[in-house]
């Protein structure tokens, strides 16, 4: 049962299944956030840069093309493999966000590309960004904003509320999207050590065929594919059916334009 494991268990789990197809799913609207989070974290030529949560490095990668010297960590050694594979400028290592190996003040720049949203203790991961940062040193991280903007995350779970439940023997989870709020934001980066905090809207639009919605979903998410797959089957069938349903205000010639809305935190320790 997935309540014997925990949050991050089954976390690291999903994202290490989907570790060869990342690029070809998650990678495309996570793609949307990493110049606007190398741009806010202000990294240069020659400055020290951690990527944490790297997955298979694209954000690594661009920032390396900045001329950084980038280390980019991941907890899954399949998303860290993928990694290495495409080369490049940067050492990939595997490592956990919450308790990261490196020395205080060992860092000029540290980033996040929407992985603060799969973190078992984010408030824990910013706290251990801010030690590992330079003083001075800059810090910024990109996150989904919600179902109050975000069509996605709104059609979601009303459509498996009303077909289905989202009561499911899953372990508890931190809010999904609760550093989106700025107020929330503040107060833990605040009490991280951070200050010269800064907001900035990623506007984003995801493409992919309607007839591929199940296969996306299945292969994109891990929150929503563990709901998903805690369905009766029937449950499912119609959860799926409403799924497309509901996407149709955003298709045109068979291909959906959802809007993803994000954002793009940042700040300076201080």
């Amino acid at each position: 049962m997935f309540t014997q494991m925990t949050f991050k268990a089954l976390e690291h789990r999903g994202w290490s299944e989907r570790a060869r197809i990342y690029d070809h799913y998650s990678g495309r609207f996570c793609r949307f956030g990493i110049a606007a989070l190398i741009d806010a974290a202000r990294i240069s030529r020659g400055q020290s840069t951690l990527d944490v949560c790297c997955g298979t490095g694209e954000a690594s990668l661009a920032a390396a093309a900045r001329g950084a010297i980038v280390t980019g960590i991941d907890f899954s050694e399949e998303m860290i493999a993928e990694a290495k594979a495409k080369g490049g400028n940067v050492d990939f290592q595997v490592g956990d966000a919450e308790a990261l190996i490196f020395d205080d003040a060992a860092f000029h720049r540290v980033i996040n590309n929407f992985g603060t949203l799969d973190l078992a203790d984010p408030d824990k991961a910013i706290a251990e960004a801010a030690r590992v940062l330079k003083p001075g040193g800059r810090y910024a991280y990109t996150v989904w904003r919600g179902p109050d903007v975000s069509p996605l995350f709104r059609i979601l779970p009303e459509v498996v509320s009303a077909h289905g439940t989202l009561d499911v023997d899953l372990p508890p989870a931190p809010p999904l999207f609760r550093f989106a709020d700025r107020e929330e934001a503040m107060g833990a980066l605040s009490a991280a050590g951070f200050t010269d905090i800064t907001f900035a809207g990623i506007p984003a639009t995801l493409d992919f065929p309607l007839a591929e919605l199940s296969d996306f979903f299945h292969h994109a998410f891990v929150r929503s594919t563990m709901v998903l797959e805690r369905q009766e089957p029937a449950a499912r069938a119609r959860i799926e059916e409403a799924l497309g349903e509901s996407f149709q205000p955003f298709t045109e010639n068979g291909i959906v334009h959802l809007p993803l809305p994000a954002l793009v935190v940042s700040a300076t320790r201080a």
